[in-house]
């Protein structure tokens, strides 16, 4: 029977107690879990630990580490700047990039943005949610709102940093790219870029890309980059 993953904010040894009160309860509550059941561990540091519960009270579950093994953590940087798009559609984008292996999340206001407030803590907790179910070893930074301006100036020169435009060469001619090479892709909102934020983009220098000849929801288009680049 395949194991729950649970991505913990503690150090994990040979004994371990889980006194995080909404983990005791989904456990407990939903799973059932009783004394002699399994669970799988994961802080970020590269391994997953796998545990018997070995105690269980009204707030904690101890814990004895059975085995170790390495889990998976993607080699290559990449960020996702997204425009702030209607929020059930922008946490859907968290959740399947985090699925694809995307680093870091940063969402941005251009032009056409969605002038719509996004919860940080909802984002990062569907991002522990994806990386536990997906077997990802590490979670994603999810950063506050930036303008398109700030992102832009925030960008290293040995980033290789990516807008996708209708229009524009397609995604194939990116040129190949190291195992350790740091990508940012810019996703533009419903309706595209606009003429001030493809100003500010030409001027950064970014590299202009195309994801294809159909007009693409910025939902769409997102998972699609990130789904193409973390296969190239």
């Amino acid at each position: 029977m395949r194991l729950h993953r649970f991505y913990v904010l503690q150090p994990l040894g040979e004994e371990v107690v889980i006194d995080y009160a909404p983990i005791v309860s989904q456990w407990m509550k939903v799973f059932r879990y009783q004394i002699g059941d399994f669970v799988i561990l994961f802080n970020g540091n590269g391994n997953d630990y796998s545990y018997s519960i070995h105690e269980v009270s009204k707030k904690s579950v101890t814990l004895i580490r059975t085995k170790s093994t390495l889990s998976y953590i993607p080699k290559r940087k990449i960020t996702l700047y997204l425009s702030v798009i209607k929020k059930d559609n922008f946490e859907l984008v968290v959740q399947k990039a985090t699925e694809l292996g995307i680093t870091s999340i940063v969402p941005i206001l251009s032009l056409r943005s969605e002038k719509k407030n996004l919860s940080l803590e909802r984002l990062e907790k569907i991002a522990i949610e994806a990386s536990e179910q997906c077997g990802r070893g590490d979670i994603p930074t999810i950063s506050p709102v930036i303008t398109l301006e700030a992102a832009l100036s925030s960008l290293s020169s040995s980033t290789y940093s990516i807008m996708f435009n209708m229009n524009e060469k397609p995604l194939r001619d990116l040129p190949k790219r190291s195992d350790d090479a740091e990508l940012a892709l810019f996703i533009g909102p419903e309706g595209g870029w606009g003429g001030a934020d493809i100003i500010l983009i030409e001027k950064a220098g970014l590299h202009k890309y195309s994801l294809g000849q159909t007009i693409l929801r910025a939902e769409t288009a997102a998972m699609s980059a990130c789904a193409l680049v973390s296969i190239m």
